[in-house]
């Protein structure tokens, strides 16, 4: 009773905005909030020109959908009726799970969904080219004194399978990260560190959430096992996090909330500071979230340290810089070999997440 009452509280609602808008605002007009609040850059109004005549009627009506009266307004009235009334999300890219939780659904973005369900698996071939990209690269930084490893953080809809609508299932037992671990560990030397058993592990002992309800990316919980995994790996020593002091605090990021509108319905979501461990007077000399990040400590191990990194390191970065005195930290849309030539690292992190494994195909350091 008390759901088709709410339903019927939002349907009136939606048809009340959509008689009532124009009339509001021809009235209240000049106080209508015009902030672009889409992840997104508005389209820019275009200038009349003779040249380019055939492109403007497009342009124009793009500027102008852009800047309709109470249009974020309705954008995030839609996405709450089908968020509370018709629970669904508005945003194809975005799955609605269970207890308030959100997935990624996004074919652009190398689908975490088909990973889960097990589709689109590494044939043979893939797989030796692969291995041969790595071996090659890993030998190639071995002739320079630098050791090789690869990172792969865990789909979020993997370690919180639970909580993907049941029309999904169980999540495969053979997928393509579970592939590719198998085959390089059986056919090659390259040191490979997926933290996936880790992370199941931590979520049953502790009592924090490891990613982000609303967002594609772990929290700082997650990032910590995940840190530690690669850490023991290069044979440095963090804290158990038992140990640490860990204070919950405002929720900070929510990709997905964002991308169905609703981040100021939803956003509740805890986000945690882990402190306590020796942090060795860490520094950060340098913090470009597309570019580089740079850190130097004192009294950490001497290697130096370079990550190839994706978004799921900017979690990661604090906890590994404060292990080695020099790291640099440099996302993939602005590395180059030449780059990591010149930082002449003794380490060498591929760090990237469980679905964009498949760019390791492309990847071969020269």
């Amino acid at each position: 009773m008390r759901e088709n009452r709410n339903e019927k509280i939002w349907i009136g609602a939606f048809f009340l905005i959509l008689c009532g808008g124009p009339l509001l605002w021809a009235i209240w007009g000049k106080n209508i909030d015009y902030e672009n609040y889409e992840n997104r850059v508005a389209a820019e109004k275009p200038f009349f020109s003779p040249a380019q005549i055939e492109m403007f009627p497009e342009q124009y009506e793009a500027y102008y959908n852009d800047r309709l009266p109470w249009r974020d307004q309705l954008i995030r009235l839609n996405s709450a009726l089908e968020y509370y009334v018709f629970r669904a999300s508005s945003n194809s890219n975005v799955i609605k799970g269970k207890e308030g939780w959100l997935f990624y659904n996004s074919y652009a973005d190398d689908n975490p969904v088909e990973a889960y369900k097990g589709m689109r698996l590494f044939t043979r071939e893939e797989l030796g080219q692969i291995a041969d990209n790595l071996t090659h690269t890993a030998q190639l930084l071995e002739t320079r004194g630098t050791e090789f490893v690869l990172f792969i953080a865990p789909n979020k809809e993997r370690v919180y399978a639970e909580r993907m609508p049941d029309y999904y299932g169980e999540p495969a037992a053979c997928y393509r990260t579970k592939q590719l671990v198998e085959y390089l560990r059986e056919n090659t030397d390259i040191r490979v560190v997926y933290p996936y058993e880790a992370l199941l592990q931590a979520k049953e002992q502790y009592p924090w959430q490891l990613y982000y309800r609303l967002d594609t990316h772990w929290n700082y919980i997650g990032a910590y096992v995940g840190s530690a995994a690669l850490a023991q790996e290069l044979g440095v020593t963090m804290p158990a996090l038992e140990t640490l002091t860990v204070t919950e605090t405002e929720p900070t990021i929510c990709d997905l909330a964002d991308m169905i509108n609703l981040r100021r319905q939803l956003n509740s979501d805890p986000d945690y500071v882990i402190t306590g461990y020796d942090t060795f007077h860490l520094v950060t000399d340098r913090h470009d979230l597309t570019g580089s990040y740079v850190y130097h400590c004192e009294g950490a191990d001497e290697r130096k340290l370079f990550m190839l990194r994706d978004s799921f390191a900017d979690a990661m970065d604090d906890f590994v810089a404060s292990r080695f005195n020099e790291s640099c930290m440099v996302h993939y849309s602005s590395y180059t070999h030449e780059l990591a030539e010149g930082e002449n690292p003794d380490i060498f992190v591929y760090e990237t997440v469980e679905r964009r494994i498949g760019e390791l195909l492309h990847f071969r350091m020269k």
